[in-house]
């Protein structure tokens, strides 16, 4: 595991070209949703965001091995992300757009007034048209047991869908009360489960509360990555040591 306490576009400058297995990131989102502490409101407009994402998301195809997959998450709450889409990722001549993944939730605070914004999305891209995919590590249960057809039942499980519905409980091992946008442990799993294998390096640029470490270390890969804050660098570090061993249990609707 390597974590250093060091700005992404600086950090990302020390790897080497093709060096990585498997980018799994959670950039700020600019929509100040940041507990005042300015990470995620230090850009003057929507096109100076853009620009700082366009840096370092080239860094990171750079880095990114060919064949594997780099995973973004973000918000459709305002059309920034899916500028990012269109406007960056779509236009870096060796990656290739694939599914998107949803996560859906059902809990925290919602507004009175109208449905409830209870999912975030992650821009998923391969380098190169072909990616590895570890189906069979990532099957689940099906809810229709036998082929609809043949009348047999399956022998083994389904694939999932884009769309994962997980909640975060403030009671479980994986919350973290100090970081106000961690992102749910097994969700993570899964996505180093399917596009890496052991031993595998995956590359975290916004390590935050350092789920992505923790999920590292549950799954056998080797989790390298930086966290520009300093407190949340010291904080990652304790809570990723805690949580070495993992006890969580999966499960997924």
């Amino acid at each position: 595991m390597i974590l250093e306490n060091k700005d992404c576009i600086d950090y990302l400058k020390t790897l080497e070209t093709d060096s990585v297995d498997l980018v799994l990131t959670d950039p700020p989102y600019a929509i100040g949703f940041d507990d005042g502490k300015g990470w995620d409101s230090q850009w003057k407009t929507e096109d100076e965001y853009l620009d700082w994402c366009k840096v370092w998301t080239e860094e990171c195809a750079r880095v990114l091995k060919p064949n594997r997959m780099m995973v973004i998450w973000g918000t459709l709450k305002t059309d920034t992300f899916l500028r990012h889409k269109l406007e960056i990722l779509n236009k870096i001549p060796e990656l290739y757009g694939q599914n998107e993944i949803i996560w859906s939730y059902n809990w925290g605070g919602r507004i009175k007034n109208n449905f409830a914004r209870k999912h975030e999305y992650a821009w998923c891209y391969s380098k190169g048209k072909e990616f590895l995919f570890n189906a069979d590590d990532v099957r689940v249960e099906r809810k229709v047991k036998k082929n609809l057809r043949t009348g047999k039942e399956h022998e083994r499980g389904t694939i999932p869908t884009s769309v994962w519905e997980k909640n975060n409980h403030t009671t479980s091992k994986d919350f973290c009360g100090w970081h106000p946008t961690t992102k749910n442990i097994e969700l993570l799993e899964r996505l180093i489960k399917a596009y890496t294998n052991p031993k595998d390096t995956v590359l975290d640029i916004f390590m935050g509360s350092g789920s992505t470490m923790i999920a590292c270390n549950n799954t056998d890969r080797i989790g390298i990555g930086c966290e520009a804050n300093k407190e949340y660098h010291e904080q990652s570090l304790e809570r990723i040591e805690k949580l070495k061993v993992s006890t969580l249990d999966t499960h997924y609707e």
